[in-house]
């Protein structure tokens, strides 16, 4: 009788991150990592859930209105003064939005090692409602770890990632 072995995500290092944002956008992005939580609930605009090849949620990306607009910017190399207002409007546009599920959809990488595998599932935006799995999700005990990120030129935000 075999059992099955549930191989959890990686948690995500600031170095593989920065690596990551680095080759997408072309520039030299920096990332370090925050010692405590500092993304709060209501300060979360941007969110997204990687699942396993079972379809098991392994993985919850966060993050702030700022680095959910600059994201989704600095992919298409869309000038910094459409952050700007976006940020006064205190919300992603949508064409932002849809740069930034890109985004997250490549960072799936991050969580993956030599047994475990992860895609991008579903992303949410505020005002769209987050899925009652994923809010239980946060709810459990799990390995978190948040970020600063700095795109030149375009600003500076904060990512949260939470792995089984």
């Amino acid at each position: 009788m075999s059992a099955e072995v549930e191989i959890a995500a990686e948690l995500p290092t600031a170095a593989g991150l920065q690596d990551l944002l680095n080759g997408l956008f072309d520039r030299t992005v920096t990332v370090f990592e925050v010692p405590q939580p500092v993304l709060r609930g209501r300060d979360v605009h941007v969110v997204g859930s990687y699942i396993d090849d079972q379809g098991g949620l392994q993985a919850v990306v966060f993050c702030d209105l700022v680095l959910g607009t600059v994201l989704g910017a600095a992919l298409a190399l869309i000038p910094a003064p459409r952050v700007q207002e976006a940020l006064k409007a205190r919300r992603v546009p949508t064409d932002l939005a849809d740069n930034t599920r890109e985004v997250l959809n490549i960072g799936a990488s991050l969580f993956n090692h030599q047994s475990a595998h992860v895609k991008l599932k579903d992303t949410w935006v505020v005002p769209e409602p987050v899925d009652a799995e994923v809010v239980e999700f946060l709810r459990q005990p799990g390995r978190r770890v948040d970020f600063r990120v700095d795109v030149p030129g375009y600003g500076e935000g904060v990512l949260a990632l939470l792995v089984v």
